[in-house]
């Protein structure tokens, strides 16, 4: 077993272990990781075969590790932690803030590194079944996405005290995106693959509940009866109670959990994560 650089010939091999062990995972999204910092995209390889992987990307100031998996077959030998120690090396010494989210078994794996929980996140599903609402063309042109790069790189650099409009804006250039946005808020979601849309990231600015409500219809509407999945912070109760209010159920949980010099992340203005 070897570790190595991730290639983007590995991406479809990433969706099955992806798929083996209940991750989502976007190719998109990954390779365009992939583009951003392939010196932090990490696989294991078994005779030339992917059996793991671990990535990250560089913003302003903070580096969000991703897609951190090992095949079911390969697990409890040892990879995972080969895998973490090789990108933990590089990052801990020239980055002072890290951050991921944790499936809740490996919170006390992350925590032996330094980090620390900071807020639970749900993901939460909905596969149709809405409540009637009213949504007219007059609601769908007031959420025609005006302005929408101004608006997120002020929202957004609120939210996590720094810039990230570089990979952000690159993440929302697909052909499958839907952009909204009002004047406190923006929302974006995309086609992952042949069964979800992912909703995220999507931010509104604590105090504009009507503003995030008027996107919730928006992505419904707009979306059919796709099944929409998004990832959000549990400890923020208005968040929650209209994703509950349109017949989201939580179906998953993960920590976010952080490294380093405190973010004061802003958890009251995300409505979803980013994938």
């Amino acid at each position: 077993m070897f570790i190595g650089w991730l290639k983007f010939a590995d991406v479809s091999e990433l969706v099955n272990i992806s798929e083996e062990v209940g991750w989502l995972l976007d190719g998109y999204h990954v390779k365009l990781m992939m583009m951003h910092a392939p010196h932090l995209c990490y696989g294991a390889y078994d005779d030339g075969k992917l059996i793991g992987a671990i990535m990250a990307i560089v913003f302003e100031k903070s580096v969000m590790i991703k897609y951190f998996m090992v095949r079911p077959t390969h697990q409890k030998q040892g990879i995972g932690r080969r895998l973490f120690e090789t990108l933990f090396g590089v990052l801990e010494n020239d980055y002072k803030r890290l951050y991921l989210h944790a499936n809740p078994a490996m919170v006390k794996f992350f925590e032996n590194y330094g980090f620390s929980a900071k807020m639970e996140v749900g993901r939460f599903l909905n596969v149709g079944k809405v409540p009637p609402f009213n949504f007219t063309n007059a609601h769908a042109k007031e959420l025609d996405g005006n302005n929408f790069e101004a608006i997120i790189a002020q929202i957004d650099k609120e939210t996590f005290g720094e810039n990230r409009m570089e990979f952000l804006l690159d993440e929302m250039e697909r052909t499958s995106s839907l952009k909204l946005s009002l004047q406190n808020g923006f929302q974006h979601s995309s086609i992952v693959n042949a069964r979800s849309v992912y909703l995220g990231p999507w931010q509104v600015r604590k105090g504009y509940e009507d503003e995030a409500e008027k996107m919730m219809r928006g992505v419904l509407y707009f979306r059919g009866l796709k099944k929409v999945v998004a990832d959000i912070p549990l400890g923020v109760k208005d968040v929650v109670t209209l994703y509950e209010k349109y017949h989201f159920q939580n179906k998953q949980r993960f920590i976010h959990m952080a490294r380093g010099e405190e973010m004061n992340v802003r958890f009251e203005n995300i409505y979803a994560f980013s994938l």
